[in-house]
């Protein structure tokens, strides 16, 4: 069994432009998938070397970012549902990251604020992403033009899936590309 779950021999999907699949030939989509899952877990577990895990350094990096000023916003800015946010700050709260405060003028809104341990441990993890960003670019290419062809090639593939891929994505899932 090949790693895509396709039996040996079985047409991986992809077109040879004549409208007929190759056989042999990994489908992107599991194969980008896998590639995805692995380099996450093995950031995640770094991160978790820090305290922290790819969920809380997402948020904490788009609180830093400056570009959310409600948890609503929040929650479009890392791409995950507001009950899904919901769960991970009343976590960061418990551990002191930060704080929700409700606004005068409307219960509803809540804004988030980080706290110093909060900033603390984004510095922390920001430290440990930049090292995993090195090793990250290192595997890409020699130079920037690599980087910059391999960060354009993962854009078009992005912007050629229909609309339904811009909504939030599943929990434990990378952040999706803002519009």
């Amino acid at each position: 069994m090949r790693p895509s779950g396709l039996p040996d021999g079985e047409p991986g999907g992809t077109d040879n432009g004549s409208g007929q699949s190759r056989p042999g030939l990994l489908p992107v989509v599991p194969t980008m998938w896998q590639s995805v899952q692995r380099v996450m877990r093995a950031f995640d577990a770094l991160l978790s070397e820090h305290g922290g895990s790819w969920q809380v350094w997402h948020i904490l990096l788009a609180l830093h970012q400056g570009t959310p000023a409600t948890q609503r916003e929040l929650a479009h800015a890392v791409g995950i549902r507001e009950a899904t946010l919901t769960h991970h700050l009343r976590g960061m709260e418990d551990r002191g990251l930060v704080v929700r405060t409700r606004e005068e003028s409307n219960r509803r809104v809540q804004r988030i604020e980080v706290t110093d341990a909060g900033e603390a441990l984004y510095q922390e993890l920001k430290s440990a992403a930049i090292v995993f960003d090195r090793t990250l670019r290192r595997a890409i290419g020699a130079d920037e033009a690599d980087v910059s062809a391999f960060l354009d090639t993962i854009g078009r593939v992005a912007e050629s899936v229909p609309d339904r891929g811009s909504g939030p994505v599943p929990e434990g899932w990378p952040g999706n590309r803002p519009k």
